[in-house]
């Protein structure tokens, strides 16, 4: 017994008959009514759609499109608020200003005032090396004459060695004014620099999300959410219908593939239009199909089909993408 859902298998030469037969009767029903009516495949319509959404959340400070509005790539569509995000790219640009100048500073050494100081500090060592010198001489020639002991010698001979000290740290001190701080301090102040630039990036990329351009050429379809309305982050504010991205899906079976080969142009009958559109077939499926669940009817429906897409060339008669219509089968050729 089959399944409730299984239809026998038919062979390859009931298949044909069958095909054979489908096709008869269209072209007898073609014989004595309009071919428009009779012959035809059914399809849809369908076009590219690009959602347009931001990577961070806000409220919808301005909308500058409207539903049915022609857009190029680039231009404007909405702006959330921001007042956060300025509040925060001033503090960075401050860090960065704070930042730039300690590095400055410790690269400049210090300031002319201060080696004036450290320049007296040096010549007070100097005189203190001297006068030091100079008692040690005094001290020494007492010694010889038997006036005074070897340890009040050795005293002041310590006081020169210290004064001698003294000078030479003076002279460091003063050596590493000029030159400024160390390299590990200035290293350091040149990270921080770095980081507040980081942050000013991180700001000015955040307030360009909250700018939203059109990523595409094309036409607003539908806006979903409006001035003054709070917009999830990369939740769809918009969608924008391409330009040019009408097309036409259905199956095409196989005994009248030939005649809706890639490039080749076709008409499309759709009510409401006084004339046929022109369509022009970009794509055939090289996967075959043997029912057509949502498009098949009794004279299709065990029949080998083939799904096939073509350009449509809209005009002056607007189709909306999801519209049923009617593909025109055309002549065999020769």
């Amino acid at each position: 017994m089959l399944h409730p859902f299984q239809r026998p298998a038919l062979t390859f030469t009931s298949r044909r008959m069958a095909s054979f037969a489908a096709l008869a009767s269209v072209l007898a029903l073609s014989a004595c009514k309009d071919p428009r009516e009779t012959a035809q495949l059914p399809a849809y319509v369908e076009a590219d759609m690009t959602q347009v959404a931001s990577p961070v959340a806000g409220i919808l400070f301005k909308l500058g499109v409207q539903e049915g509005q022609s857009v190029k790539a680039g231009d404007a569509l909405y702006v959330l608020e921001s007042n956060r995000e300025q509040a925060q790219l001033a503090e960075a640009q401050a860090r960065k200003q704070q930042a730039e100048a300690q590095t400055q500073n410790l690269s400049k050494g210090a300031r002319e005032a201060e080696l004036d100081t450290y320049r007296a500090r040096l010549r007070a060592a100097k005189a203190q090396r001297e006068q030091a010198r100079t008692q040690l001489k005094k001290t020494e020639a007492l010694l010889k004459r038997g006036f005074i002991s070897e340890a009040q010698v050795e005293t002041d001979r310590t006081a020169l060695q210290v004064a001698e000290a003294t000078v030479e740290e003076a002279r460091a001190a003063l050596k590493a004014a000029k030159a400024g701080a160390r390299s590990d301090e200035r290293a350091a102040a040149a990270a921080q620099e770095d980081a507040a630039k980081a942050g000013i990036d991180q700001v000015q990329w955040l307030l360009q999300q909250k700018q939203v351009s059109a990523p595409v050429t094309g036409v607003i379809q539908e806006i979903f959410v409006r001035k003054g309305e709070f917009a999830q982050a990369g939740a769809a504010v918009m969608n924008i219908l391409h330009k040019d991205s009408m097309r036409v899906r259905f199956f095409v079976p196989n005994d009248l593939r030939p005649r809706f080969m890639p490039g080749s142009k076709f008409e499309v009958q759709i009510s409401g239009c006084d004339k046929p559109l022109n369509a022009r077939i970009t794509r055939v499926s090289a996967r075959p199909e043997y029912t057509n669940p949502l498009m098949f009817g009794p004279e299709l429906r065990d029949r080998l089909s083939f799904l096939t897409e073509g350009h449509l060339e809209t005009g002056s008669c607007s189709v909306p993408p999801g519209t049923p219509v009617g593909v025109i089968v055309p002549d065999a050729k020769g």
